[in-house]
């Protein structure tokens, strides 16, 4: 009996040992995987890395076609804010952040929004897309009142918008 219960107490801690093993990952760095931070994610410079076969230092739509999970391939134009039909680095940056440049770029909130493809947002496009920073700002974007935006009243409103924030910056 005694052999049993020494027996079943190795099994036991040996099983324990190797899970919590296994849960640490490779090299025991707690799950992590080598070359990654913040949470698991990939930085803009790794994806550029492993996406641009070229080296190039840009990333074009059949590079970005080989993105094993898709979200910059179906992304690309969001992504690629300048229109030059290349994702660099710091658009790429820019869109890990979840921001352009300088804040949201105007041409990325006009090509994410515009159902219509006209050039212009109207309330409902805003509306539907819940951009709540336009639709409380409408009016006041609206420069021409002509009840929509274009994208040089969205320019105008989001320059006055990163000023603002950097005076409270510079205040703090």
């Amino acid at each position: 009996m005694k052999n049993y219960n020494l027996k079943m107490t190795i099994t036991i801690f040996s099983m324990l040992l190797c899970a919590s093993i296994f849960a640490q990952g490779p090299g025991g760095q707690r799950g992590k995987r080598g070359g990654q931070n913040n949470g698991g994610k990939p930085d803009a410079s790794q994806i550029l890395s492993k996406l641009d076969t070229n080296n190039d230092d840009k990333i074009d739509v059949d590079e970005a076609s080989k993105d094993q999970r898709g979200r910059i391939s179906q992304d690309f134009d969001l992504i690629d804010t300048n229109n030059d039909k290349y994702i660099d680095l710091s658009e790429l940056k820019a869109s890990l952040n979840g921001k352009g440049p300088k804040g949201e770029s105007a041409e990325r909130i006009m090509k994410e929004v515009d159902d219509n493809a006209d050039g212009k947002l109207n309330a409902l496009e805003i509306a539907a897309k819940e951009k709540l920073l336009l639709t409380n700002n409408f009016e006041e974007i609206d420069t021409n009142d002509d009840n929509e935006i274009d994208l040089e009243e969205l320019k105008y409103f989001l320059s006055k918008s990163d000023k603002k924030k950097s005076k409270k910056r510079k205040k703090q």
